[in-house]
């Protein structure tokens, strides 16, 4: 039988759950702001800007979830501890994990909103976001990729300069190389289509291609050519005009899938994927602090304080990941461990404080 949630329950999730959204609210606003004046000083008008900036924002509330939700239970368990509410709920009997099992209902909320922007929506628009942009900064119906996108697969170097929304390539480039490493071939093909079906393959057209054998060079020209790469539409689609922590969870592991398997450097993409991942154990952690320091410390102290303490933390753990995430690939640190050690010194302080002053 369905229980409802107990009323201490429900009065930390209201508590918690507005003064989060109130936060969110307040960054992104900010966020925002600082965003359209940084792209009004491209070659865009003010509605254009505020278009693409208004496209990104799933974006910046997913990545400020974790702070929000830090300095929101901040000021809410403040806010009851000034009232004496959470003295009294001590003297009645209600232990340090209980109050953060009552924490977990308005964290789950926070945690599913992340889930629906991070791996739903968050993508998609970022995606609409890079192709209005680009049509805008070209003035072409087409998405172009400035420098071209590089793709290997064995011995073959791909370069696409452009492609449509529909999944059409443009000006493509391969580069042939024999098991020596020498360049036997060079391709040029104007368009290319992706074939669906039992054997899926790519059909190369309006072809320009050379032969580079040891005695001569053979140049040649064809209208189709059929090309069975192991790239599908997915991994060539304007999907890789979007930067690694804007991307999905799933497009995140099929980046890493194809990297590893060509022997590339994945290092950034697999940060990004478990700092993904790890998004409930951080904003889990990052609440149990938040408790930590209502109950020990600033048990006492008044508003200012606390907006303090609350955005100097989110500083520090933002700055340690900014710090590891670049040691991963310079120091060969592996990028699980990258991830987790913000995470565990949130959780290290957090017992630490727990086990001093709660």
């Amino acid at each position: 039988m369905f229980m409802l949630p107990r009323i201490l329950d429900w009065h930390i999730f209201r508590h918690t759950t507005s003064a989060t959204l109130v936060v969110i609210l307040a960054f992104v606003v900010l966020v925002s702001v600082f965003a359209l004046i940084d792209e009004l000083r491209g070659n865009y008008t003010l509605i254009q800007a505020a278009t693409y900036v208004a496209l990104t924002t799933p974006r910046r509330v997913y990545e400020l979830l974790p702070f929000a939700a830090f300095l929101g239970t901040l000021l809410a368990l403040g806010n009851l501890a000034s009232h004496g509410e959470l003295m009294v709920m001590r003297v009645s009997g209600v232990s340090v994990r209980r109050l953060l099992v009552s924490l977990l209902l308005p964290l789950m909320f926070v945690m599913g909103v992340g889930y629906v922007i991070g791996e739903v929506y968050g993508p998609r628009l970022e995606e609409q976001a890079e192709i209005y942009k680009t049509k805008t900064r070209y003035s072409s119906e087409a998405i172009r990729i400035q420098g071209g996108y590089w793709y290997r697969e064995g011995g073959l170097y791909m370069s696409v300069s452009a492609m449509t929304e529909e999944g059409e390539l443009l000006d493509i480039r391969q580069f042939w190389q024999d098991e020596k490493g020498l360049l036997v071939r060079t391709l040029h093909a104007k368009s290319a289509e992706y074939v669906e079906g039992g054997e899926p393959y790519w059909i190369l057209k309006d072809i320009t291609e050379t032969l580079l054998e040891p005695e001569r060079t053979h140049v040649a020209t064809h209208e189709t050519e059929r090309w069975e790469g192991k790239v599908d539409p997915k991994m060539l689609s304007v999907r890789v005009l979007v930067a690694a922590p804007k991307l999905s969870v799933a497009a995140l592991k099929d980046q890493i899938n194809y990297m590893q398997r060509e022997g590339l450097n994945s290092r950034s993409y697999e940060v990004a994927y478990y700092t993904k991942l790890l998004l409930p154990i951080t904003i889990l952690g990052f609440n149990f602090l938040a408790m930590v320091f209502v109950l020990g410390p600033m048990r006492q102290v008044g508003l200012g304080s606390r907006l303090t303490v609350g955005v100097l933390t989110g500083l520090v753990f933002k700055y340690l990941q900014d710090l590891f995430a670049p040691m991963s690939e310079v120091y060969d640190l592996d990028p699980l461990v990258a991830v987790m050690i913000p995470i565990g010194l949130c959780w290290v302080l957090g017992f630490w404080g727990a086990k001093r002053y709660v």
